[in-house]
């Protein structure tokens, strides 16, 4: 064995190395007994003596403690040992003897010799190599050391004469139980080898390990004298041992608390490695797939668990995923080979789980399933509220553009046109001004049932909101089917309703656009069915129009109108012109009203044009305010000349009366023109009064009023305002419309009416202007029922702001006069 290899377990077997010598070698003991190998023994014998007796006269001469030679053997072959009792101690042997035998005639040495001194010089080198590698001791039969070499030491601490004549008691950790040792002496009491791993303490309290080769030590009549042993520094070993343990305990109580943990967790939580087998799995994993059950099981693949779910339906497939479920598996295997994005699954029992899955830094792949079927249940919930409008049970605006840019995707693919309906209920507001909100509720929810009972289930009925309804229809190869179904669609709507005790009768105007011809695009649809309805109101109502390229020049037109207008504000090119009002009694000038006034690239717009486009579209405020504003200034300015203009009407739009600082921004503006309360009064209309704002309105109103600013009630007649609308809001003065004046002396009915309005608002002690004055004959009548003010041509066209001054001027010297 190679005795320089650390960790080399066996002893030296000392009586093994002697008897491979084939010449004679006899060593003697420090205790004067001795031993001779297989070689040395039969020369012995050979010469004539019995080994015991040469053993014992060699030890004879020996012990006179100077070198001495034996020659034994034959005549013949001759053999010389030299005794040496001087040498020091190796492996518990006190004289090594030489050998070699007497040189020849010719005075060479025979190969016996030649041999020996080999092998002494090959146990010479064991030792060297042993005592650089090993650590070396050697005891007595009784356990008291005899010696110990370098490595002994060093590992130790101690010195050799510390050690010699001691027991290796002087080393004991406590480290081994009693038994331990108890086992070791035993095997080698028998003679037998043991080895094992002590643990030893040095002499500064240290331990280190040895890995420990016992081999006893025969004497020459082959009774046990000694003990040699061979040791191997292993404590790194060891530290790396018990270090390795340490982590493989933590590892395991990791183990054990991760699997407690995941266990806990009522999501299925599942781990593949990187061949994507099945490592590590919960219990909510398995409950997760039930009809997988019996194949969750470590080792599984992921494929094997998702091929079988498809085989035993544990997913809930659609249609068409049901017909070609390779594909479908394909693509959940490529999800689950590059893991990072949460998916859904449903399955087939209704529940829903939610997958997440990530890769390790390790390379495994780790998943999280959630059940999310509460959830999902309460999207649907969700989804169907907020798609769904809760009076009718349509769709609401909310999903419209996704229908219908679905149904124009499958026209475009199929070849075969649709069209999209837009239906207005007319006369709605009547309803709610009428019988109430309630009753108009009623009817929302009439008109829908009735839409879905005469349309086909392919269709898609959507309500807008308010009284706009929009309707999907797919599938109507020309405008004669068009035609055919509208034309049921009326019949539904327009059969008798009874509202409370009410019996009426609904009618709508429809605007209809046909997809692909007039457009893909959710939004260019809505908008061209927008536009033929608004045609269809304009025709009389109670109608449909379809949309024409016509028709979207005139809204272009419109909306160009407006987009100039929108710059002619921020320009501040709007301006003013002052309509004077005249006191029927005496002619005397009594106040004006402002008109708004604008210039488009140096031509005059009608009000009639630009007006309701600012009505229409967001621009009647910032309109309305700048009106106001110079209406306020000039009357400013004109009392600072000097004269009497009187307070200045401003017609007021709801949409400035809905705004919760409008009477703020009257206040404003009234300081910083340095006008006062009674400067100014404020005309509204009757449709203003019918606003479904109605109560933001009259608190303005009422505001207004509080702060002396006077109302007047314009176009008196010709809406819808009942009486108790005087009652509700603070009204001062009523306007009587220039339709019923222009029918004084040609039309009895509208003489009764003006007769009636005037005394009404005198009853009620409210004052009366007629309007549009333009005659001398309706300016006698108007005074014979004593109307308070009068305006129009025949009085005064409205006047520039430059205008103005010299008109109040020249009536302020009248009435001076």
């Amino acid at each position: 064995m190679d005795l320089r290899a650390p960790g080399a377990t066996s002893a030296i077997d000392l009586d093994g190395l002697l008897n491979q010598i084939p010449t004679g070698l006899v060593v003697i003991g420090s205790d004067g007994s001795g031993r001779a190998n297989d070689a040395a023994r039969s020369l012995i014998e050979a010469g004539g003596g019995s080994c015991a007796d040469s053993l014992a006269r060699i030890t004879a001469l020996a012990s006179g403690g100077h070198p001495a030679d034996l020659v034994i053997g034959t005549p013949d072959d001759p053999l010389v040992l030299r005794i040496d009792p001087r040498r020091s101690q190796c492996d518990g042997v006190d004289w090594i003897v030489g050998i070699s035998h007497a040189p020849q005639a010719d005075g060479s040495h025979p190969p016996t010799e030649r041999w020996a001194a080999e092998a002494q010089a090959e146990l010479a080198a064991y030792k060297v190599a042993l005592d650089q590698h090993a650590i070396v001791g050697a005891t007595d039969r009784a356990g008291r050391i005899t010696y110990v070499n370098r490595a002994f030491c060093e590992i130790s601490q101690y010195r050799s004469e510390e050690l010699i004549g001691n027991t290796h008691a002087i080393l004991n950790s406590g480290h081994h139980p009693r038994e331990f040792f108890t086992g070791m002496w035993r095997t080698i009491g028998r003679g037998g080898h043991w080895r094992g791993e002590i643990c030893n303490r040095a002499r500064d309290g240290s331990l280190y390990w040895v890995d420990t080769t016992i081999a006893p030590r025969r004497a020459a009549d082959g009774a046990i004298a000694g003990y040699v042993s061979i040791r191997f520094d292993i404590s790194e070993r060891k530290r790396a041992e018990s270090e390795l343990e340490a982590e493989n305990l933590l590892r395991r109580d990791a183990e054990t608390l991760l699997r407690d943990v995941i266990e806990t967790v009522p999501d299925g939580i599942a781990a593949f490695d990187v061949e994507d087998r099945l490592l590590v799995f919960n219990s909510a994993y398995r409950r997760a797939y039930p009809r997988l059950a019996e194949l969750i099981a470590a080792g599984t693949s992921f494929e094997t668990l998702l091929r079988e779910g498809v085989a035993r339906g544990q997913y809930a497939l659609s249609r068409e995923q049901a017909r070609e479920p390779e594909a479908w598996i394909e693509n959940r295997l490529r999800q689950h080979r590059r893991p990072g994005r949460t998916s859904t699954q449903q399955h087939s029992d209704g529940r829903w789980l939610q997958v997440r899955e990530r890769l390790s830094p390790s390379g495994n792949i780790v998943g999280v399933r959630t059940d999310i079927t509460a959830l999902k249940q309460a999207e649907q919930l969700i989804k169907n509220q907020s798609e769904r409008d809760p009076l009718t049970g349509l769709y609401n605006r909310s999903v419209l553009s996704e229908q219908l840019s679905r149904q124009v995707e499958r026209s475009v693919r199929t070849g075969i046109p649709g069209a999209l309906v837009i239906v207005d209920l007319d006369g709605f507001k009547d309803v709610n001004d009428t019988l109430g909100h309630g009753a108009g509720d009623t009817l929302l929810a009439a008109i829908g049932q009735r839409l879905r009972s005469a349309l086909r289930a392919s269709d898609i009925e959507v309500r807008l909101g308010g009284d706009e309804f929009a309707l999907i229809l797919p599938r109507l190869a020309d405008a004669r089917l068009v035609e055919r179904l509208l034309a049921r669609v009326y019949e539904a709507i327009e059969a008798p309703l009874m509202l409370g005790r009410r019996r009426i009768q609904p009618g709508a105007s429809m605007g209809v656009c046909q997809f692909p011809r007039d457009g893909t695009d959710p939004a260019d649809l809505l908008r061209n069915a927008d536009i033929a309805l608004y045609q269809a109101k304009a025709r009389g109502r109670g109608r449909h129009c379809f949309y024409t390229i016509h028709l979207r020049e005139r809204v272009e037109r419109r909306e160009a109108l407006a987009d100039d207008l929108r710059q002619a504000l921020e320009d501040d090119e709007i301006g003013i012109a002052l309509q004077p009002q005249i006191a029927t009694a005496g002619g005397l000038h009594v106040g004006f009203e402002a008109l708004a006034r604008w210039q488009r690239r140096g031509v005059d717009v009608p009000p009639g044009q630009f007006i309701p486009v600012a009505e229409e579209t967001d621009l009647i405020v910032p309109l309305g305010r700048r009106v106001l504003e110079l209406a306020l200034r000039e009357v400013a300015r004109l009392r600072a000349e000097g004269l009497r203009p009187g307070p200045v009407a401003v017609n007021v739009a709801a949409a400035q009366l809905k705004l919760p600082e409008f009477v703020d921004t009257v206040v404003d503006l009234l300081d910083e023109t340095g006008s006062t309360p009674a400067d100014l009064e404020i005309e509204v209309t009757e449709t203003v009064l019918l606003d479904r704002s109605a109560d933001q309105i009259a608190r303005s109103l009422a505001a207004l009023h509080e702060r002396g600013v006077s109302i007047a009630l314009d176009d008196f007649g010709t809406g819808h305002a009942s009486l108790s609308h005087l009652k509700r809001f603070p009204v001062d003065r009523l306007k009587v419309d220039r339709s019923f004046v222009s029918g004084i002396g040609s039309n009895a009915e509208d003489e009764i009416i003006v007769r009636a309005v005037i005394s009404l608002a005198q009853n009620l002690g409210k004052s009366v202007v007629a309007e549009g004055v333009e005659t001398d004959e309706q300016l006698r009548f108007l005074a014979a029922l004593h109307c308070d003010t009068v305006q129009g041509y025949l009085l005064s066209p409205p006047l520039s702001p430059a205008e103005a001054g010299g008109f109040v001027a020249g009536h302020t010297r009248s009435r001076a006069a």
